[in-house]
């Protein structure tokens, strides 16, 4: 098992992809020519593209004749240095990354202020606009429990769209520490925890919050729309930079 780190911004997410440039293909193409062998890796679950990672975890087969510390020295040493191996350990020949997890949880930031800092641009989404952040936060309680995310999701072939969300939370806040710098600004970190998440899911409900802090939906639209399985008219999907896979728990 390997738990990776990523930024995002120049892949067509993680899946592999025929004509696309994807994490899972750089990561299988590097395993491949240290092992010597085709490998092939799984993800607990796809990001889209643009989309970070601070915690993805996949899983290989195969004969490895060298200590595990020096294959993810000898991985990282390939590897592009958006891509980062920061742990791999042996596991249980039973073990699927995304079947085994028992809960997942992403972040996603936003920039309220008129300019965005340069050094932090691709990581958040910068939205200049006055919000209701009492309104935001309210709304989360919505997304809570167990839900037919139905409305919230993207095109998808998955026939189960109910999720168990456990935890929303939102979080503003003046600076972000980036290196040994603090960027000034009007920040906004919202963090959402559950047991598994539909695709475009997580950037869909957050649009939607997004849409409540300027009063273009409110309250009775998200139930409506959690009723009825259709998308609310006003809502936008957020963009991918933004967002982070944080951790995956088993």
């Amino acid at each position: 098992m390997m738990t990776v780190q990523y930024d995002g911004t120049n892949y067509s997410g993680w899946q592999r992809q025929k004509r696309e440039n994807t994490i899972q293909t750089v990561i299988e193409e590097s395993l491949s020519k240290i092992l010597k062998t085709q490998i092939k890796i799984r993800g607990a679950g796809r990001t889209d593209a643009g989309v970070h990672a601070l915690g993805q975890v996949a899983s290989f087969k195969g004969e490895i004749k060298m200590s595990l510390d020096i294959l993810k020295k000898a991985l990282n040493h390939l590897l592009p240095k958006d891509i980062r191996v920061i742990d791999l350990k042996e596991v249980e020949p039973d073990f699927h990354p995304q079947y085994s997890a028992k809960r997942k949880s992403y972040i996603y930031c936003i920039c309220l202020d008129e300019e965005c800092s340069c050094f932090i641009n691709r990581y958040v989404w910068h939205y200049p606009r006055k919000v209701d952040l009492k309104l935001m936060e309210y709304s989360l309680k919505l997304f809570k429990g167990t839900v037919d995310f139905t409305a919230f999701s993207g095109s998808t072939d998955v026939k189960n769209k109910i999720r168990t969300v456990y935890n929303f939370s939102l979080q503003s806040f003046n600076e972000l520490c980036f290196m040994d710098l603090k960027v000034q600004g009007n920040f906004i970190k919202l963090r959402i925890e559950a047991d598994g998440f539909l695709k475009y899911m997580v950037r869909n409900i957050i649009g939607c919050i997004v849409e409540i802090g300027k009063g273009r939906l409110n309250s009775e639209d998200i139930k409506e729309a959690l009723k009825s399985g259709k998308r609310p008219s006003s809502m936008q999907t957020a963009p991918p930079n933004g967002l982070f896979l944080e951790r995956i728990v088993y």
